[in-house]
């Protein structure tokens, strides 16, 4: 095993790596693909000193202090602030693993990046934005009230957040999962055969574009929010229960997409053949 206490910035190569963790409080972390061995590079270090070990192959960059027995999940916003200057730590961490790599990042508000990775991707934030672009295999990110933005997103993708927003431009996803309570879920997206998509907000809109050709099975349902389609759904009006529902093309092995909100508007758009994905506008 080796391990490192970084208080001033370095850089390191190793070899070996596979599999990548990070728990940082607040700064930037910074994920790039690469064909060399792993290099990580810790600058803009304010507050107590990260810890970066590497055992068994999986390299942990960390606070030691707020890792033992899950201390940082169990600490309460309050507890933070006040806990060994947490508030105001901060380190910028820039990372080049191969894009084979899982990685799991935790921050509480610093803004997570990350490109070209193929394996699973964990990333939980309180605050900070997340960027994706060119992000494939299954990935999953859990916000209080960080925006994730993705761009030329593969494989599966699963959001949850309480405000936060979701923006997908591009891509193709066998699966797109999305809850939040009042956030925003803006997705235009090309959908593999047989894809599932689950959206479902309290009072966020959900606008989602899917090119002209795709086959699915759809059904939007809302209690009071506006449902709208550019497809031939059906509607149906009941107390409390509005709906859209019915098939989208022709194709074999359709994708199947539902929608769910109380209060939050709902719209089903159809890319125009040739058109370039786009983030959805919203309201």
């Amino acid at each position: 095993m080796s391990h490192w206490t970084v208080d001033t910035p370095t850089t390191q190569t190793l070899d070996g790596i596979v599999a990548l963790r990070v728990r940082i409080i607040g700064g930037h972390v910074n994920i790039l693909p690469t064909d060399d061995p792993v290099t990580f590079e810790i600058t803009d270090i304010i507050g107590e000193p990260v810890t970066v070990s590497q055992e068994a192959g999986i390299l942990t960059i960390h606070y030691e202090d707020l890792t033992a027995q899950g201390l940082l999940d169990r600490l309460k916003p309050v507890q933070l602030s006040t806990y060994k200057g947490v508030g105001s730590r901060r380190a910028t961490v820039n990372l080049r693993v191969p894009s084979q790599c899982p990685v799991e990042v935790t921050t509480a508000s610093a803004p997570v990046v990350a490109a070209g990775l193929s394996a699973r991707t964990n990333v939980r934030t309180a605050t900070g934005e997340v960027t994706l672009d060119d992000v494939s295999g299954d990935t999953d990110i859990n916000t209080a009230s960080g925006d994730v933005s993705a761009r030329g997103q593969g494989g599966s993708l699963g959001f949850n957040s309480a405000s936060g927003r979701l923006a997908v431009a591009g891509g193709r996803l066998s699966s797109l999962r999305a809850n939040t309570a009042s956030g925003q879920i803006l997705a235009d997206s090309d959908l593999t055969p047989s894809a599932k998509v689950r959206l479902k907000t309290v009072s966020g809109e959900i606008a989602l574009r899917v090119p002209a050709e795709t086959s699915a099975s759809a059904e939007l349902r809302s209690v009071s929010g506006r449902l709208e389609s550019d497809f031939g759904l059906d509607r149906k009006t009941a107390t409390a229960r509005n709906s859209l529902s019915g098939t989208v093309g022709i194709g074999a092995d359709p994708a199947s997409i539902t929608t769910n909100t109380v209060s939050g508007r709902t719209a089903l758009l159809r890319r125009a053949p040739e058109a370039p994905a786009a983030i959805p506008e919203g309201a």
